[in-house]
């Protein structure tokens, strides 16, 4: 097999570092660093020339608006200067050794020419408040922002832990982002502004855990589009952008661990995996044996040599109790940043994190004919999973004055290896009882590549951006199997294997293997230019740009189901009643004892394609002291194939012609009123187009694509009021509107008391939503203990509405969009004493009911009832360079409960409704350390 190359590149570049260590642990003099802004536009000022007064030390700004000065430790004034603004002159910046102290600064034009010679005065503490303000309201849309600043002093060690702070964002499963109550299928995100592949094959989302806080810049969440941003999303846009050449070296270590409530010291069921499991990866032993008979002529060969070809197969099928794995997580942190001659900069930052976790969850599986009551099936699941997080990232960037490369590279890998025991009723034409079992290992391992230039041309005052960017995934299922024992004499009679009866016959639904292999790769680029200019005497700029985008996808799968001749079921029926550790012994394999059907279906593997193509033209314009438009259009051309059996079964292209406008009015210096309209996309992933059928446990049912799909086109509209009384501080109440053009939902139907879920376009849907949001510090009641408290909110309420096809034949009464939450309230309560180094944050999240499933005529929706969830984090300096942190997340601990409204009284009864399925995650406990060199 050919070995993969990408993750031993990645690899090479991070021990090429360890040749810079000497550079962190270093002894270093104080820094002065920072960024200068625009006042009015948030732009980045490039070829400031920052000057310390008395001395001849100083920078010129770079590309990005930045700059660093080495300085002895004490305390100075930075003068800051640039042809057009009015001078800045800061007072009172306190330097220490060994540390950069931040002063970022915002210019700002003369409103006369009179005023241009005045030299503007302000402190070092005051000016670094006015800029993180202006850096919060400058935004040119509706957005929120994470600084660099914000992420410093907060002790989250990764981006999901970011955006929990974030109002207005949800985080689900401790990584999901959902906004504005929309499912995270209407979401987006980018890195280093280019877009992000889905970190999940089967799910169109990403991952947000799989950053390390301490690497990030700053994140911005976008709810309302503009011409230069990618145009496939409703809910949010997440830019997460990564530090290029750090302020100064460092070098972190963090060592932590976990426990659950309900899996810690508890009995937890495991099998024998491979020996690299630990790291999230099969070492080969449980792959498909390479001597096993090929696909193509596998159910030709005779019965000799099927009973030969099982034996080839491993034999452990058994799981046995033991203690629960010891969680645990590490990670470590590194940068550095060397200063050559003529403002030449080389600087890097690597980090490797690992986090490893085994939880257990019990959950109940019910299906209910809906006309009499009666129950398909019942179903008690005790479900054991090893998860795995692990990943490296390397950044290197050299800077020369007003141009910079930068070369980004991450590796992760993340993986589930679970076990899976059931034990319940199905009831067929009689009452079977169930035991069986599911043993799955899964490994995702996603590679992401990206070489950013950005150039500054002071002749023609135009600034320009380019990317090439390289992602590969690969997911893995190399043995998973399932095994169902049926008994129609009472839960304590004799069990029989589910395995087929004739050579051709059998399923390995209940009783297989199944083995499946995904690569995609992604390959990209793009281009921005923007230009400054004076018109009407304010600053304004035209920025034109446009990316592509091509996807490669390709699965392959294959399955075997255990089966045995009749004359075997009927002669030796002991040899069905084998435990599941001893029924696939060699001595079991054989002619006239079990082997296998293959009843792989030419549709179980395709290959996929996509050609993204966008082009875009900006106009920012300033219209007096208080007006700021930002408008423009964007073209995006899709193409999305698919093939499966060499036959194309999915080809659909669109142009979309997708214009919007941002219009932001200044009341007053503190306060802006902004309006939003544009249009964007939402398109199918290629595993909702696939027909290909696979079984899933967790939902007890079959998961098929539809080749039907189209993609869908969202007008959005915003009208918001902002109010920005102090930095760290704001207030808004808005309003918005969203009009869906064939949103893609997720459905379900029964067929033969199995459920079947797929996808489909509904005609239209809508939502109307009022949000209110605040982020207030306690420090009006005048005590120095309130002070150092922040209290932060977001509450939006959402109406939803589906129109239905014409031709539509399933559930009549008005319902919500699938996946889209009536309310969502997003609370909590800080607490940061910046002296004793103390931070500690309480945090509460619940979204209201949402239609999980949508249902037809003969089987109702069903809904998943809301779910209060109640986290708090604290920690604590022990010293200069150590930290401990305590996290305890999903205090309540409340059941997850997937429901059918009988009664249609909108929420969940346990006496009138049907319950499909319920399960508890336990809270989690944390404990962790840091050390920084």
């Amino acid at each position: 097999m050919k070995r993969e190359l990408v993750p031993a590149q990645l690899w090479i570049l991070f021990l090429c570092v360890l040749g810079f260590v000497q550079n962190v642990f270093a002894a270093d003099p104080g820094k002065i660093a920072g960024k200068v802004t625009d006042k009015k536009t948030g732009e980045a000022l490039i070829g400031v020339t920052v000057v310390i007064q008395g001395s001849a030390k100083g920078a010129v700004t770079d590309v990005e608006g930045r700059y660093i000065i080495s300085v002895d430790a004490g305390t100075y004034t930075v003068d800051f200067k640039y042809m057009g603004y009015q001078t800045k002159s800061i007072s009172e910046v306190a330097v220490k050794a060994g540390a950069p102290t931040t002063l970022d600064v915002i210019m700002d034009e003369p409103s006369s020419k009179a005023l241009q010679e005045v030299v503007v005065t302000a402190s070092a503490r005051k000016e670094s408040l006015n800029a993180l303000l202006a850096y919060q309201k400058n935004t040119n849309t509706v957005a929120q922002v994470v600084s660099s600043e914000t992420i410093k002093r907060s002790p989250d060690k990764n981006t999901s832990e970011v955006l929990k702070r974030v109002s207005g964002a949800s985080i689900q499963e401790g990584k999901f982002l959902i906004v504005r109550g929309l499912a995270d299928r209407y979401n987006q995100a980018t890195l280093n502004g280019a877009l992000l592949s889905s970190t999940e094959p089967d799910r169109k989302t990403f991952s947000f855990d799989i950053f390390p806080s301490n690497i990030i810049d700053n994140i911005i969440i976008n709810k309302a589009a503009i011409p230069e941003m990618p145009g496939e999303f409703a809910g949010g846009l997440v830019q997460v952008n990564t530090k290029d050449v750090p302020d100064d070296n460092f070098f972190t270590v963090t060592v932590g661990t976990n426990l659950n409530s309900q899996t810690t010291g508890k009995d937890y069921y495991k099998y024998q995996g491979g020996k690299l499991d630990f790291l999230g990866i099969d070492d080969g032993d449980r792959k498909l044996n390479s001597n096993f008979p090929a696909l193509d002529n596998y159910n030709a060969l005779s019965l000799d040599q099927k009973g030969a070809a099982a034996k080839l197969l491993s034999s452990r099928w058994g799981a046995t109790s033991s203690s629960a794995p010891i969680n645990g997580n590490l990670q470590v942190a590194g940068g550095f940043t060397s200063k050559g001659s003529s403002n030449k900069k080389l600087g890097g930052i690597f980090a490797l994190n690992y986090n490893r976790t085994g939880r257990y969850v019990k959950a109940e599986r019910a299906l209910y004919q809906v006309a009499d009551g009666r129950k398909y099936y019942d179903f008690d699941d005790n479900v054991y999973t090893d998860n795995v997080l692990a990943g490296a990232l390397a950044n290197l960037t050299f800077q020369s004055g007003v141009n910079k490369l930068s070369w980004k590279n991450s590796y992760n890998i993340t993986s589930s290896d679970q076990t899976l025991l059931r034990t319940g009723q199905r009831y067929d034409a009689d009452t079977f009882n169930v035991r069986s079992q599911e043993l799955y290992f899964k490994s995702n391992r996603l590679f992401n590549s990206q070489l950013i230039g950005d150039h500054f041309f002071k002749l023609s005052n135009i600034k320009l951006r380019w990317n090439g960017n390289f992602s590969y995934l690969v997911q893995n299922v190399p043995d998973l199997r399932r095994l169902v024992y049926n008994s129609t004499d009472g839960p304590n009679g004799t069990y029989f294997v589910k395995a087929g009866v004739g050579e051709n016959s059998g399923s390995p639904i209940n009783a297989g293997r199944f083995y499946s292999k995904l690569d995609e790769k992604v390959y990209g680029g793009g281009l921005d230019a923007a230009k400054n200019f004076k018109w009407l005497n304010q600053q304004q700029q035209i920025k034109i740009g446009g990316l592509y985008q091509r996807k490669n996808r390709t699965f392959t799968s294959r399955a075997l189901a255990l089966t045995a001749l009749e004359s075997t079921y009927t002669n030796n029926p002991a040899l069905y009643q084998l435990p599941a550790d001893k029924i696939f012994a060699p001595e079991n394999l054989g002619a006239d004892k079990f082997f296998y059907f293959d009843p792989t279906e030419p549709t179980d593997s395709y290959t996929s394609s996509s050609n993204l193509g966008a082009g875009y033209l900006q106009f920012d314009n300033q219209f007096g002291e208080k007006l700021r438009i930002v408008w423009g259009v964007r073209a995006e051309i899709f193409s999305q194939q698919l093939k499966s059996n060499n036959k194309t079964s999915y080809d659909q292209s669109n142009t979309d012609i997708l214009p919007s406008v941002n219009i932001t009015y200044q009341l007053n210096p503190k306060t802006n009123l902004r309006l939003s309209g544009s249009q964007t996309v939402a398109r199918p992933e290629f595993r909702e187009v696939a027909s290909f059928r696979f079984f899933d446990n967790d939902k007890v049912g079959v998961v098929y694509g539809n080749p039907d799909l189209k993609r869908s086109k969202i007008t959005n509209a915003d009208l918001r009021y902002e109010l920005y009384p102090a930095a760290g501080e704001v207030l808004t109440l808005g309003v918005f509107y969203k009009h869906f053009d064939r949103p893609i939902e997720s459905t379900y139907t029964v067929n033969s008391g199995t459920p079947t879920f797929s996808y489909a376009n509904a005609k239209t849907a809508r939502s109307l939503g009022a949000e209110l949001e605040f982020r207030k510090k306690l420090d009006f009641f005048g005590s120095a203990l309130l002070e150092k408290f922040t209290l932060f909110s977001n509450v939006a309420v959402i109406n939803s509405k589906v129109q239905y096809p014409d031709d539509y034949a399933g559930e009549l009464e008005s319902r919500p969009m699938q996946g889209q939450s009536p309310f969502v309230i997003n609370g909590g309560l800080q607490f940061e004493n910046a002296a004793s180094g103390t931070n500690a944050t309480v945090l509460f999240n619940m979204i209201g009911r949402r239609v999980y499933q949508v249902g037809n005529a003969d089987f109702p929706s069903i809904w998943e009832a809301p779910r209060p969830l109640l986290d708090f984090q604290v920690s604590q300096r022990l010293f200069k360079n150590a930290e401990i942190k305590l996290t305890v997340s999903d205090i309540i601990n409340k059941k997850a409960i997937f429901y059918q409204d009988m009664n249609e009284n909108k929420h969940y009864d346990e006496a009138g409704d049907y319950k499909a399925f319920q399960f508890r995650y336990g809270t989690n406990y944390g404990l962790s350390f840091t050390y920084s060199f």
